[in-house]
């Protein structure tokens, strides 16, 4: 997922939307050091697409808590509060990132699991900036160039190209 652990925190339940084949996630606050206040920039507010095959656990979370109202937090510590985020990692991520054999892992890995892997994907590099929230394309561009694969161009065939050969797509032979 492309949230930031200050974005995740900040959930509210009116934040979810999880009807639908690409259910939304609304951002538009972050906890950091226990306030909560606008994501780190304008490009932070903003809504991202949540896998529907990934509906149901959260669908199954906000339909036990006990706090329905649209403000309560969807992770809170157990009297409401925002989570304190080094409690978080120590106490839940830390030893689940230890289980796997991923003990160098944090919250941000998975941020760079999600870029790394929308990026392998062919995900165009302005849509992935939006969705992690950054304030550009140049800016993921720079945290995530590593990433891309190949370092050098490849070969143009100018003459192909403006002769339009090998631009088409092709239809299947009549059979």
């Amino acid at each position: 997922m492309d949230l930031r652990i200050s974005e995740a925190i900040a959930l509210q339940r009116k934040d979810l939307h999880l009807d639908g084949s690409e259910p939304p996630i609304t951002i538009r606050r972050a906890t950091v050091r226990g306030r909560t206040g606008r994501p780190k920039s304008r490009h932070g507010r903003r809504s991202i697409a949540f896998p529907h095959e990934l509906v149901i656990k959260p669908r199954q979370h906000l339909a036990a808590q006990e706090n329905k109202a649209d403000d309560a937090l969807v992770f809170a510590s157990r009297n409401g509060t925002p989570l304190d985020t080094d409690n978080m990692r120590a106490r839940m991520l830390k030893p689940v990132f230890e289980e796997i054999g991923a003990s160098w892992a944090s919250f941000h890995s998975l941020r760079h699991t999600y870029a790394s892997l929308q990026l392998a994907a062919g995900v165009n590099i302005v849509q992935l900036s939006r969705a992690m929230g950054h304030h550009s394309a140049a800016f993921t561009l720079e945290r995530y160039t590593h990433l891309i694969p190949g370092e050098a161009a490849p070969a143009l065939n100018l003459g192909q190209q403006l002769a339009g050969v090998g631009t088409e797509t092709t239809a299947a032979p009549a059979a």
